[in-house]
């Protein structure tokens, strides 16, 4: 009650410019709000000299050439830094605690971060290392794919962005979300970043990792009848982790994730199949998830961590058996590190499925 907020400039600084992070500086650029994008040096560079390239269905692409591009915060002088009044981080889990130390040594620690990534834990560790900068969580459904650096083509529908305070009082909230909305980004503000993150996380599920193990299209392995079934089992042990932390789904922007939690835990698997390839939001470029792409990247640690790994890891706390995620960790969690070959189920696809036989 009666906190205000600081008198921070509408300047905002994304940190990734993938998929989403090229998106959302789209929208915001477009919303005439002053944008810096932090990358690496290749990207930076090549935004700097080709602009961010804006493609949109049915619509003009439209080359967007009013921004900051750098690598480092020690090409930003001191009164580019002041214009700064939010950071978006889009950077990977594994890439949390390195981007927000780094922060904090370059921009004042009231400026507040909002922390955009899929699935459970990185919040944790940014509230870790966030040295009192108050902090949000946000999840996003917007669809997106990027064609190359410095390119990204927004997918239009139902999607937006969801924010919740992790430490940041609720008048530096509901500033961000505005800051958000007013770039023509649809937002919603949730109170508890834990319901939040958890129901991102069901949609961030199925879908993504087995596609990424087998080597085959999202839509195409939850059309089939024994990866859909894995999928399923997937998917009702986070919901009931999620009971056992007594967290109940909430719907985020284009999604109503109550309704999908009922129908994944009560319908049968002839008409989930039916309906589970609506949850695949374009989260990956063109046919590959987005944990397929961070495979394919040489990443070794992937999102699969804050995905499946979060619910084994909640379940072992709490006592509830999650084979099935076990098992896509695990294996994802090994091709990665190099144990097993990342093309190991190509030719035999069906072969991860051996453990569930």
């Amino acid at each position: 009650m009666g906190e205000r907020v600081p008198d921070l400039p509408r300047g905002v600084a994304v940190l990734g410019a993938g998929a989403i992070g090229s998106l959302i500086a789209a929208r915001l650029l477009r919303g005439k709000a002053p944008v810096t994008l932090v990358d690496s040096p290749a990207v930076a560079q090549t935004i700097r000299e080709h602009g961010l390239v804006y493609e949109r269905p049915l619509r003009p692409t439209v080359v967007l050439r009013d921004l900051d591009a750098i690598s480092r915060w020690e090409e930003l002088d001191r009164t580019e830094v002041a214009n700064i009044g939010l950071v978006i981080s889009t950077a990977r889990g594994g890439e949390t605690a390195t981007a927000v130390a780094s922060l904090n040594k370059h921009v004042p620690p009231e400026v507040p971060l909002l922390l955009l990534q899929e699935g459970v834990g990185g919040t944790e560790v940014a509230r870790d290392h966030a040295d009192g900068r108050p902090l949000l969580a946000g999840a996003v459904t917007l669809a997106a794919r990027q064609p190359g650096p410095g390119v990204v083509c927004g997918m239009g529908g139902r999607g937006g962005l969801a924010v919740a305070s992790v430490t940041a009082p609720e008048p530096l909230l509901h500033w961000v979300a505005g800051l958000l909305a007013g770039s023509g980004l649809r937002t919603r503000v949730y109170r508890d970043h834990h319901a939040m993150a958890w129901s991102s996380l069901v949609l961030g599920l199925p879908g993504n990792a087995v596609p990424a193990i087998v080597g085959l299209p999202p839509r195409q392995v939850l059309a089939d009848a024994a990866f859909c079934r894995l999928e399923i089992a997937a998917l009702r042990e986070a919901l009931a982790v999620m009971r056992a932390l007594s967290i109940a789904p909430v719907g985020l922007p284009g999604f109503p994730v109550p309704a999908m939690a009922w129908g994944i835990s009560r319908l049968p698997l002839a008409i989930l199949r039916r309906l589970l390839p609506r949850l695949v939001r374009g989260r990956g470029e063109g046919d590959r998830s987005s944990l397929w792409i961070e495979l394919e990247a040489g990443e070794l640690e992937t999102g699969v961590e804050y995905l499946n790994g979060a619910v084994v890891r909640a379940g072992l706390a709490l006592g509830v058996a999650t084979p099935a995620n076990a098992l896509i960790y695990r294996t994802l969690t090994a091709m990665a590190q190099g144990t097993i070959p990342r093309d190991a189920y190509r030719r035999n696809p069906y072969g991860l499925l051996a453990p569930t036989r």
